[in-house]
């Protein structure tokens, strides 16, 4: 198993007023400074309530790769937007053993 790191974004569309009104008490933790990558998945947007991201880190056997993590956070993303309206989502994914790390 190894972690592909998934981002997720889209926009926000045809919010009912109470929609907006429940965004916007939970704004103070969907920074998008403070939400990282995670399992659970960081989910930002800003006082606009326009675009949003999700962050997650996906688990996957090395046969699956990622269309089988790409296809996991999407699944995820929906579940947590639920009734919220939104644009259509674009997705990337890193596989984490591509990543170089420089050491000083």
């Amino acid at each position: 198993m190894h972690d592909y790191r998934v981002t997720i974004r889209g926009r926000f569309i045809g919010l009912t007023d109470d929609q907006r009104a429940e965004l916007t008490a939970r704004l103070a933790d969907r920074d998008m400074l403070l939400n990282g990558f995670t399992r659970e998945g960081g989910f930002a947007y800003d006082a606009a309530i326009g675009p949003f991201s999700f962050r997650y880190v996906i688990a996957v056997d090395d046969e699956e790769g990622e269309a089988e993590a790409v296809e996991l956070a999407l699944a995820a993303a929906k579940a947590r937007l639920g009734e919220y309206g939104h644009g259509d989502l674009s997705v990337s994914a890193v596989d984490m053993r591509e990543v170089k790390i420089r050491r000083r």
